[in-house]
């Protein structure tokens, strides 16, 4: 299964602890490069864990580059299999945010919670398309999928 950016971020603090609790060597931990790869809406990405940087993979020249992204700093997406980041306001948990497109216009990054909030005032239409790193491509917020996110977002806090 393939893992989101939240996951994967997620698994880096978890492995950091269990190197650090004498649990899990570095190269157990963090040698394994399939684990750290996964793909965002047809585009591969990589976390490296060492320098807990985002790197989107380059076809054309068969190559990783830098996302200029770190973890908890932003939230990769891509458009059009085009890959991009936005940034957050600070440092933080990357599951708690996520980014809508209305009207072919990108709004975020956005709290999910405050996203739910203006759903349910009827502040924006309920078949926006929104991107979370939880997930690996953009879903609809009235779709399953989306009620499911943001409902556990609002259970969560």
């Amino acid at each position: 299964m393939k893992k989101s950016q939240a996951n994967l971020e997620n698994q880096l603090v978890q492995r950091k602890l269990e190197v650090e609790a004498g649990n899990m060597s570095p190269k157990e931990a963090f040698g394994n490069i399939k684990e750290w790869v996964t793909d965002l809406g047809g585009r591969k990405v990589f976390l490296h864990p060492q320098l807990e940087q985002w790197m989107w993979y380059d076809r054309i020249h068969d190559e990783w580059v830098f996302a200029e992204c770190g973890v908890g700093e932003g939230i990769l997406l891509t458009i059009n299999s085009t890959g991009g980041v936005k940034k957050l306001p600070s440092k933080e948990k990357v599951e708690k945010w996520c980014v809508s497109i209305e009207n072919d216009k990108l709004y975020g990054p956005i709290l999910i919670n405050d996203l739910y909030q203006k759903l349910e005032s009827g502040k924006v239409p309920t078949d926006i398309q929104i991107w979370s790193p939880r997930c690996l491509d953009w879903f609809a917020a009235n779709s399953e999928l989306g009620k499911t996110i943001l409902n556990n977002s609002v259970k969560a806090v």
